[in-house]
């Protein structure tokens, strides 16, 4: 299952993006072409970011033409 390997470098740079801020949303772009399964990568982003800034965030799967894979937007919460 390379969807984990995938979530956890999703995981590591966003929670390296965000700098100890929480995050809410993230946005990525998986091509059609790269045989990943936006459930399994979903269900894998779960596992992964539990105990990090980025637990509880919600992520946001689209697919589109081709073979890559781009995380395409964060969102951090606001500080208070």
């Amino acid at each position: 299952m390379h969807e984990l390997a995938i979530a956890e470098a999703i995981v590591d740079r966003v929670a390296e993006t965000a700098a100890g801020r929480r995050v809410v949303r993230v946005t990525v772009e998986i091509g059609d072409q790269t045989c990943v399964s936006c459930e399994a990568l979903a269900f894998s982003f779960g596992l992964v970011a539990e105990g990090t800034g980025v637990h509880g965030a919600e992520l946001v799967t689209r697919l589109v033409p081709g073979d890559a894979l781009n995380v395409k937007s964060l969102e951090i919460e606001e500080a208070a």
